[in-house]
């Protein structure tokens, strides 16, 4: 496959992959409400309450929203810092994931820890896109 396809390719799939994040912040914000999701956490609930778990849910996926979609366009104009955005938001959507269990239906949630894996695997293991700023 020519590498501007992939390079296009792997950007919208990061790309749309900080766009489904909204889908963890909309709801614990109170922007919107997603039948059968929760932005409770095992964790922090009986820690910091309802309404401060809600805004820890809030940041946690406001970031890897902005983060992906940084990632998408710095991979598809060339920049070279687009791996280490791609990584922090990936580590950062598996601890979300991983707080808040229930922020997303399950096919979501299987989907988007797969997502992080792949791209943590393939940009920390694999070194994709170590040659592509130049590509």
């Amino acid at each position: 496959m020519d590498a501007g396809i992939m390079k296009l390719v792997v950007a919208g799939v990061i790309g749309a992959h900080g766009v489904g994040h909204v889908m963890g912040w909309l709801p614990a914000l109170g922007v919107a409400r997603i039948e059968g999701v929760s932005s409770g956490s095992w964790l922090l609930t009986g820690l910091v309450g309802d309404g401060g778990t809600r805004l820890a849910a809030g940041v946690i996926f406001l970031l890897p929203t902005v983060g992906f979609v940084a990632a998408a366009a710095g991979l598809f104009t060339g920049q070279p810092w687009w791996r280490q955005v791609a990584v922090g938001s990936a580590a950062l959507s598996l601890a979300g994931t991983a707080l808040f269990p229930q922020a997303f239906p399950t096919g979501s949630t299987i989907g988007s820890v797969a997502v992080n894996l792949a791209v943590l695997g393939g940009i920390l293991l694999a070194g994709w896109g170590a040659d592509a700023a130049a590509a």
